[in-house]
This record gives structure tokens, C-alpha cells and sequence, in this order.
């Protein structure tokens, strides 16, 4: 289920070429139309109440994460917990929330990775969706089955979309470390490699390949082998 539009963070240039062509759009698209509403629903989930005030609050970094995005109503939350608890009688944790608290782990490990030096704006969003996730006073309680963390899911997908750029740019230098580790036999935190060393590995990449007329835009193999999954 892919939820959202992608915008482009601040990036080194010609280092994504594919990426022109996507949307450039500020608020994830199709996001009204995940959480459309069933008539009638009651603002709850279960024996669970949603609270106008906690709901201000998941709005409130909703905001800070994308400042065009429209805020979400009662309604709309306590619709999309329903169709989730429906699909999943079983108890099971949804895909999409799994995919999406995994992202969140590795989001985190990227704001600290120095190697990379991450952006400002990268560091930003993961401190608003961190706030989010330890507060209290947050709109679903972590502890109900199924549905416990989909406000903080819904978060982390909007930050992954408009984070796009940056975390696949990120994927192709943790595949160019892995390889240069896997060739000199050590850690992957041993080689001190870096984002500067991996824009010039790529750039000298480009200049040989340019002779075979072989463009080369990433050094990872499979674009679908993707660290921040949103699909």
C-alpha cells in the first residue's frame, strides 16, 4: 500500500536522475483516501475513547512534518482502525505498521550515523516522529491489539516520502560501504568512509562508465531492496 507522494530534500546534484519525474508535491498524496470515512463510526476503537485533545496532538506533528498537511478528524482515524481490525481478527500486527516501526528503527540509526552526516531536516523529522512515539498523550494507545501503533505508522510513511531522496541516496552509500568492507575483509565501521568518498567513488564511476556509454546513477543492485520499505 503506498500511501503517499514523494518531495525532494535539499540533495547533491546529478546524484539522483530518476527522481526528476517524480511528484513535487509537499503533502503525501492519496493520504485522505486511506483514512476515508465509514458514516456513522463512533470515535472509538474497541474500549478505546478518541479524545479531541489527543487527536490535536497527533494533528500537531502531522504539521511539523509536512506543513501543507490537512488535519485529520476523529472520524477519519477511528474509520481506518476499523478496516484494519477487520482484516486482522487475528490479532496480527499490520504489514504496513511493521514495515513502518522497522523504518523508524533505521531512520533513527541514520540521524546518528556521522559517516553520513545527515541533513538537518532528516534529524528534524525523526525528533518529531520520537517526540510522538514517547508521548503520553498521543491518539492510540500502544498497548491495543492490531491497531496500537498506526498513528505512528501513518507519521513514519509521510516522512519517508518526503524523505525519499535522502534515504535512498543514504542505501547507496550503505551498499558502497558494505562492499568496500566485504573487499578489504573488515567492519563496515572500519573503512571511515564517507559521504564525500562516496560522491566522488560515484562521479569517478560515471566518468569511466561514460566511455561505454553505461551510465551509472546508484551502486547498490536493487532498488527494491529497500531499507525504508514503502510499498
Amino acid at each position: 500500500m503506498n500511501l503517499f507522494s514523494r518531495t525532494a530534500p535539499a540533495r547533491p546534484p546529478a546524484v539522483l536522475a530518476h527522481s526528476a519525474s517524480r511528484s513535487s508535491m509537499t503533502f503525501p498524496h492519496g493520504f485522505i483516501d486511506f483514512l476515508k470515512v465509514s458514516p456513522g463510526r463512533r470515535h472509538h476503537i474497541g474500549d478505546h475513547e478518541l479524545r479531541p485533545a489527543q487527536l490535536e496532538r497527533f494533528n500537531q506533528a502531522l504539521r511539523e512534518l509536512s506543513p501543507e498537511a490537512p488535519a485529520m478528524s476523529l472520524d477519519q482515524i477511528a474509520s481506518a482502525a476499523k478496516r484494519a481490525l477487520q482484516r486482522h481478527a487475528d490479532g496480527a500486527t499490520p504489514p504496513f505498521v511493521q514495515s513502518r516501526m522497522r523504518s523508524l528503527m533505521r531512520l533513527e540509526a541514520l540521524a546518528e550515523d556521522s559517516d553520513w552526516e545527515p541533513s538537518q531536516e532528516l534529524r528534524r523529522q525523526v525528533r518529531v516522529l520520537k517526540d510522538y512515539r514517547l508521548d503520553d498523550a498521543k491518539l492510540i494507545s500502544d498497548g491495543l491489539a492490531v491497531v496500537g501503533l498506526l498513528d505512528d505508522a501513518v507519521l513514519v510513511d509521510v516522512s519517508l516520502q518526503l524523505l525519499h531522496d535522502e534515504l535512498g541516496n543514504y542505501e547507496d552509500f550503505c551498499r558502497f560501504r558494505k562492499v568496500a568492507a566485504e573487499f578489504a575483509g573488515i567492519t563496515e565501521s572500519e573503512t571511515g568512509l564517507t559521504r564525500s568518498q562516496w560522491l566522488e567513488a560515484l562521479q569517478e564511476a560515471r566518468v569511466s562508465r561514460a566511455r561505454t556509454d553505461a551510465p551509472v546513477d546508484r551502486f547498490a543492485p536493487n532498488p527494491r531492496d529497500s531499507l525504508f520499505h514503502i510499498g
